[in-house]
């Protein structure tokens, strides 16, 4: 008897239609590239949303598409590398089960694929989830805390102002309200 064809078939299709979406950062995808040396490259584009709430990290984008989407090359920069977010695209998981973040992706029901290879983006769909979870959580605390920390610093640089350069600073301030 022959396998029955699975639901969500996906052969990635080159095409960077993915990289037009935000590509969401986790605390996790930090701590590997802190491990890997791919955070040097990262680091700078790395940006925190905080429209949203919770806080959230992110990818810039230039020319519509991730800065780490070479469009020479069509390729992914950090594709050994890639976030979460991106391995697991274009499935997701909610916590109960899997969805399709983008149903007009190019590579669904594309070519075969291994059961192998299922259970590989599932893992990371899991994964990206529970790491959503887990960035929600303590990203709000990281901010706080490094807003404290500049809070600190800056009554300190001002306390070793001298009495003229505190009036030019509240100059400066006053015309910028």
């Amino acid at each position: 008897m022959q396998d029955a064809k699975p639901k969500f078939i996906f052969t990635c299709q080159g095409c960077g239609q993915c990289c037009e979406k935000g590509v969401a950062i986790y605390l996790s995808d930090i701590e590997r590239w802190s491990k890997d040396g791919t955070v040097y490259q990262v680091f700078p584009n790395l940006t925190v949303s905080v429209e949203s709430v919770p806080l959230s990290l992110h990818l810039e984008r230039e020319n519509g598409k991730c800065k780490m989407y070479d469009l020479d090359s069509k390729k992914c920069k950090i594709y050994e590398n890639r976030p979460l977010s991106c391995r697991a695209y274009p499935l997701r998981h909610d916590g109960t089960g899997f969805l399709l973040r983008d149903e007009g992706c190019p590579g669904l029901n594309k070519g075969e694929m291994s059961r192998e290879t299922l259970e590989e983006i599932r893992k990371d769909a899991i994964e990206e989830h529970e790491a959503e979870v887990h960035t929600a959580a303590v990203l709000p605390t990281i901010q706080a805390l490094l807003l404290s920390d500049m809070a600190k610093k800056s009554e300190e640089a001002y306390s070793k102002l001298t009495d003229e350069e505190k009036a030019r600073l509240d100059e400066i301030l006053k015309k910028e309200k």
